[in-house]
């Protein structure tokens, strides 16, 4: 099985790296990127399983490269940003985010944000052992 591939978009280089080290050492692929053009340029070649988008960055912002990925792909996309007031909130969701994370965070909730998502996008691989029958020589597997 192929591992998941996770982008994490942040100018901040101490923040993406925790996020990027975090999220490897739990078996995903991380790709990173320092800003938006280069983060929508890592999201077009790589094509992750899932992207992690700071808002505020110099250049492309986070809302701008969110609403580019959300109009040629249904990749999950959480937004990882300072801006806590509700309007902020609403506007990332809005924009096609599927979660909204506030700095400060903790990297085990982030962790775990990560896998809700992914397990909303692929339920079956989350549970395909429920899919599985096993009768003696027989081995069926009914969620193909």
């Amino acid at each position: 099985m192929l591992r998941q591939s996770i982008l994490v978009v942040d100018d901040e280089p101490v923040i993406r790296t925790s996020v990027a080290e975090a999220l490897a050492s739990e078996g995903y692929t991380v790709l990173e990127a320092s800003d938006g053009a280069s983060g929508l340029a890592a999201f077009r070649e790589g094509r992750p399983d899932l992207v992690i988008l700071d808002i505020m960055m110099p250049g492309l912002s986070g809302v701008e490269v969110c609403r580019l990925i959300r109009a040629e792909s249904k990749t999950p996309i959480i937004l990882l940003t300072a801006r806590d007031a509700e309007l902020d909130k609403v506007l990332g969701l809005e924009v096609g985010a599927d979660d909204y994370v506030t700095k400060p965070f903790s990297l085990r909730e982030l962790s775990a944000r990560v896998r809700a998502v992914l397990r909303r996008i692929d339920p079956a691989s989350a549970s395909s052992e429920k899919n599985i029958i096993d009768r003696k020589s027989t081995r069926l597997n009914s969620s193909h």
